[in-house]
């Protein structure tokens, strides 16, 4: 069964990572936890559910997170993706990768969360007054100067022009 860049064979209780091309043999818990994902997949499993999987003198919840903690270690980045904690009812493992809710930055594959876009237009921000702060605009305009050139519809016309004399 493949499950991210993971094909997870049941029949051997082993975790193959085709990206890195390495192995595990899962402990008797990861194992037992991750069968009872594979098999419910796109369900969410409860605590409850899960523990019942475990061994009766490893039931405990710190040894289900330890356990899963793990399985998402091998797994690799996109486990934080595939096997999802949902608000204190338990775990599901998705059937495809969710789509990241990140900004994308131009590069194939990368983006960035809305956290650090924010802080990233903030910086902007502050480097542009600052800017604004440290360079004051000049607005010295005695070098320019009006010279009126009669019509001879008795209109004038004003043009501006540099004054070289100085």
């Amino acid at each position: 069964m493949q499950i991210g860049s993971c094909w997870f064979d049941m029949s051997q209780a082993q975790l193959s990572n085709q990206e890195n091309e390495t192995s595990w043999m899962m402990p008797k818990a990861e194992f037992a936890v991750l069968k009872q994902l594979a098999k419910h997949r796109g369900q969410v499993l409860s605590n409850s559910q899960l523990l019942a999987c475990l061994d009766e003198n490893e039931r405990n919840i710190e040894r289900l997170k330890e356990a899963l903690e793990r399985i998402k270690f091998f797994l690799g980045e996109p486990s934080a993706i595939l096997i999802e904690a949902v608000d204190d009812q338990g775990f599901i493992l998705h059937d495809k990768l969710k789509q990241s809710s990140g900004f994308s930055v131009g590069l194939p594959g990368k983006s960035i969360s809305r956290q650090k876009y924010i802080l990233l237009i903030s910086q902007l921000i502050l480097l542009l007054l600052l800017l604004y702060s440290v360079f004051e605009p000049y607005h010295d305009t005695s070098m320019f100067y009006e010279v009126v050139t009669p019509s001879l519809n008795e209109t004038s016309e004003y043009t501006p022009t540099v004054n070289t004399a100085e």
